[in-house]
């Protein structure tokens, strides 16, 4: 997976003056740009504070794709590729230093979908400090390899709609119960949407960040 640091890379904010960095990844087979008018909104309801970064994924088999998908095997059982997850999430650490984020400020990590559930997998990972997760309509992928647990410091925001046939209720309800166990600073938003960013979210996010952040 190569993100690139030009032209496919999407960044909003003036780096130098914003008070939070933000790494925002959009969901399997969309783009950063889909996500560009809802990003600067939400940077406009934070008073131009964030310094959003938003790469692409490469294509994989024709679709962005930010590690590999889950395999159903014949007994309908599901499969996931730990190794490709955890080489996909080096290259996406090798990305972020590449950019060179004051560490000072926050770094809150946030995405749709599959960008939702790397963003998860990202900030228990302590590979680098990460203050803050936003997930939107995601999960919690290779869950069962999950051992960290975060401390008082840091915040988990997760959305996700009752009506969402593409990532099930049930999976978010696995989720939730997966990361308040090892997070104690979680606010979860439900909805009778389906997968889709809710019309409120921009509401409840710039909120979530206001509160912890500015």
């Amino acid at each position: 997976m190569k993100l690139n640091l030009n032209n496919d890379c999407l960044y909003i904010g003036n780096k130098k003056n914003a008070s939070i960095n933000m790494m925002w990844f959009h969901g399997y087979g969309s783009n950063n740009w889909s996500f560009e008018p809802a990003l600067k909104i939400l940077n406009e309801n934070l008073a131009e504070r964030l310094f959003i970064v938003a790469p692409n994924a490469e294509h994989i088999d024709g679709k962005r794709s930010w590690y590999p998908l889950p395999a159903v095997n014949e007994d309908k059982s599901i499969s996931e590729d730990v190794d490709g997850l955890m080489l996909s999430k080096g290259l996406i650490y090798d990305f972020i230093a590449v950019n060179e984020l004051d560490i000072k400020k926050p770094l809150i990590v946030g995405g749709f979908s599959q960008g939702a559930a790397l963003s998860l997998s990202l900030i228990f990972d302590k590979k680098i400090k990460i203050d803050a997760c936003i997930a939107i309509s995601g999960y919690f992928p290779c869950a069962d390899h999950l051992t960290n647990i975060l401390t008082d410091k840091e915040h988990i925001y997760i959305s996700h709609g009752r009506k969402d046939q593409a990532i099930g209720f049930d999976v978010y309800e696995r989720t939730l119960e997966l990361i308040r166990g090892k997070c104690s600073n979680v606010y979860n938003v439900e909805g009778e949407h389906g997968h889709t960013m809710p019309k409120d979210a921009l509401e409840t996010i710039s909120k979530f960040i206001q509160l912890n952040y500015l």
